[in-house]
């Protein structure tokens, strides 16, 4: 049997708003679609200016269908805060304990860089 998208979507829950709002909500934001339209309305800043509409209107349709974006970009995108949107990094580790192994930070080369990463709000 086929599933519509009706029977796809799960009812928002209170706690699930109350964090997303929590986490997500900037300046006057109070609602969930006001958070969606920001975020749709950021990303689409990156398109040409005539198809600006079309894809803000594209990203707020995916999530108002159940897409999440990362959190980097719901807490960045539209806020015009100069802020990477990418949520993770990998993050190459050599097999030494300082200095560079065969072009690769080592040990604590790397946890220095991790840090860095992670205080500037990036993942590892």
């Amino acid at each position: 049997m086929k599933l519509d998208n009706a029977q796809l979507l799960l009812d928002e829950q209170p706690i699930s708003i109350d964090v997303l709002l929590e986490k997500y909500a900037k300046g006057d934001e109070k609602t969930v679609d006001e958070v969606r339209r920001r975020v749709a309305r950021g990303l689409a800043q990156v398109e040409k200016p005539e198809l600006r509409d079309v894809w803000e209107k594209r990203f707020y349709d995916a999530m108002v269908d159940g897409f999440i974006p990362g959190g980097r970009v719901n807490s960045a995108a539209g806020t015009g805060i100069a802020a990477t949107l990418i949520n993770c990094f990998v993050q190459p580790v050599g097999d030494a304990i300082t200095g560079v192994d065969n072009g690769v930070p080592s040990i604590y080369l790397a946890l220095n860089q991790a840090a860095e990463t992670m205080r500037r709000g990036g993942g590892v």
